[in-house]
């Protein structure tokens, strides 16, 4: 059995490879070891650079029970020299950055400053319940379900702040929302060309808009490939097709 992880397009992909050759495969958001009754011959994270804390449980697992854990991983966003860019490491220098972007561009703006927000809905809590939130309009875009929506709207956040839409997104779309909501800063990370990062990051520059940039700092060690043909050619080497009965 095959475990796949993620909701992103190269996991559906996958997914539909992996049907078309009848491998026996389980998809799952989340996971526990509580919740594992059969071993899986492999284990495929196709899940965003975002949920690599979510999953380094199952990594530690599947090392003791010596599974091969396959991470496909997006190549590094290149980004532009500018001013308008704040580049931070991880997402405790992002909400230092925010708090001094959004305190100066309150004193300057004379009202609140929005924040357009596209890391999901993971760590936003933090930013909801940080001082600097006051002086903030909080605008999140996240994927179109409805656990996600309730879960914003629980945190305080008017659902006329909640845009809920599957990417990726040309940059055409991403300077139309940003205009609408009239963003000043955009909070984004790096999660490839494949999650829309330099259509996000282009559009922001054309509008004049500062950028937070969380970069990609913890590469996963291990299994890992950098395309779903490369990940194909590792399964078809490496773990047996099913014989057709």
């Amino acid at each position: 059995m095959i475990l796949l992880l993620g909701e992103t397009a190269a996991a559906r992909e996958i997914s539909e490879y992996l049907n078309s050759r009848r491998y026996e495969l389980t998809r799952m958001q989340t996971w526990s070891e509580k919740a594992s009754l059969h071993l899986p011959s492999l284990v495929i994270d196709a899940s965003p650079p975002s949920s690599s804390v979510k999953f380094a449980h199952l990594r530690q697992w599947c090392e003791e029970q010596d599974i091969p854990y396959l991470r496909l991983e997006r190549p590094e966003t290149i980004v532009p020299v500018s001013p308008l860019i704040y580049s931070v490491n991880n997402w405790e220098e992002a909400l230092i950055q925010l708090e001094d972007r959004v305190g100066t561009l309150y004193q300057e703006k004379g009202r609140l400053v929005t924040v357009f927000v596209t890391t999901g809905s993971h760590q936003l809590e933090s930013i909801v319940r940080s001082p600097f939130a006051r002086l903030a309009r909080i605008v999140v875009r996240v994927l179109p379900e409805g656990r996600l929506v309730q879960k914003c709207q629980n945190m305080g956040i008017s659902p006329r702040n909640i845009i809920a839409m599957q990417g990726q997104f040309s940059k055409e779309v991403n300077k139309v929302s940003l205009k609408f909501y009239g963003a000043d800063i955009l909070l984004t990370r790096d999660s490839g060309s494949a999650g829309g990062t330099d259509t996000k990051v282009s559009a922001a520059l054309e509008l004049g808009i500062e950028i937070i940039f969380i970069k990609r700092n913890n590469p996963h060690t291990g299994l890992t490939v950098y395309s779903v043909h490369e990940l194909f050619d590792w399964v078809d080497a490496n773990i047996p097709a099913p014989k057709c009965t």
